[in-house]
């Protein structure tokens, strides 16, 4: 079956094909229009599809970004979307398109890619639950803390160089997420019943925004960062604000539990929740060797911390997608693919929980197909991937 790069005069016919595949609230189509209207990145060979008698029965897209783990920035193809003409399903065309572009994402060197999809089907390409979806839920019956000195206004092309300062100030290690730029189409909101505001401080200083989009008794806050604590007292009176306004039951704010607005939200009342619904964050490591070679300085700042920042130790970590031994001498790591006694072997199913923290080292080690070698691995291994907070919203696309 050939896969190939859609042709610029193909982008309406495959934004069809993708708009025809998914239910009218499903935001495939806008991410792909938005893609190809507005991303820089964007690339025609980013947009593979397959065709049968002069017409587009599939396409997957891939968005390029760089996302974070830890201090590292590593380049990642997210998938979004995959789509399939419905009358072609069942046919391996999906599958084609998926490998594919995987192997070209993996030449072109991408170390990682992410998607949001079905557990009962990405894993076959080598996917796992990777990405925690996190909640705050402020309810209805929370009042507003009040006296904040600090004014609500609605965003402006203008402010997105202030926005993404906040956005990197408040995400520098916060892991997969995505590095964003200051293209005020990154800030911009896509449907009308969706809004940017910003809080700035008695100077006019951008301090803080949230994304909030509104429906029939419902408030959604696709994401929200504060720099201070004037900000985030300011936003969090404005959404219990909006909240009564709406009659919403609650409110819902994407936001880890490690967000400065959270820990405010938190003290005032408001609960937190982790959830996946009907599909899941996964993630998929294209290059092993490669992306340790990327993450290695994050990798030596671990060991700094630790005890092992004397004396010398190795691990040997195989994967489907290469072998990588890592060296720590003196607090220094090196990189080889030597074999060493102390080792692990980790299946796909097992590798991507491990590099983004979404499951401890300790219950990966039960799962089938992973085997460790060697004494005082554990430890090793926990301190070089530490369970964490993996969270990913893509918020410019999907938001």
């Amino acid at each position: 079956m050939d896969v190939r790069s859609a042709r610029p005069s193909e982008y309406d016919e495959v934004v069809e094909v993708v708009r025809a595949a998914f239910s009218a609230d499903d935001p495939a189509a806008r991410v792909l229009t938005t893609a190809i209207q507005y991303d820089p990145k964007f690339r025609s060979e980013y947009l593979r599809v397959v065709s049968q008698s002069g017409q587009i029965v599939g396409v997957v897209h891939l968005i390029d970004r760089f996302v974070r783990i830890g201090t590292a920035q590593v380049r990642c193809a997210i998938v979004a979307p995959l789509a399939v003409a419905r009358p072609h399903r069942g046919k391996g065309i999906g599958s084609a398109l998926m490998r594919n572009s995987l192997e070209w994402a993996r030449r072109e060197g991408f170390d990682l890619s992410m998607l949001w999809g079905h557990t009962w089907l990405y894993p076959r390409y080598g996917y796992a639950p990777g990405i925690k979806h996190y909640e705050v839920l402020v309810s209805g019956s929370l009042h507003p803390v009040g006296g904040s000195a600090y004014a609500l206004r609605p965003a402006t092309a203008a402010d997105a160089p202030a926005l993404m300062q906040v956005y990197h100030a408040e995400t520098a290690l916060a892991t997969l997420a995505e590095l964003r730029s200051d293209e005020p189409w990154e800030w911009r909101a896509y449907s009308s019943d969706t809004a940017v505001d910003v809080a700035v401080d008695p100077a006019g200083a951008v301090r803080g925004y949230m994304r909030v989009t509104t429906g029939v008794n419902t408030l959604q806050v696709g994401e929200l960062y504060a720099m201070d604590n004037g900000a985030a007292q300011a936003l969090y009176d404005r959404l219990i604000h909006l909240g009564r306004e709406r009659q919403a039951v609650e409110v819902r704010v994407t936001a880890t539990p490690e967000n400065r607005w959270s820990r405010l939200a938190f003290a005032q009342g408001a609960k937190v929740c982790v959830s996946s619904g009907s599909s899941a964050g996964m993630v998929r490591v294209l290059d092993w060797p490669g992306l340790l070679k990327t993450i290695r300085p994050e990798l030596e700042r671990r060991v700094q911390r630790s005890e092992f920042v004397t004396g010398r130790t190795q691990v040997q970590i195989e994967t489907p997608v290469g072998r990588g031994t890592i060296l720590i001498e003196q607090g220094q790591v090196t990189l080889g693919d030597a074999r060493s006694e102390s080792a692990v072997t980790l299946p796909f199913h097992a590798l991507a929980p491990l590099l983004t923290g979404y499951l401890p080292f300790g219950e990966l080690k039960a799962l089938t197909g992973v085997f460790v070698h060697g004494r005082g691995v554990d430890r090793l291994v926990d301190l070089l991937f530490p369970e964490g907070l993996p969270h990913w919203s893509l918020a410019a696309y999907f938001n």
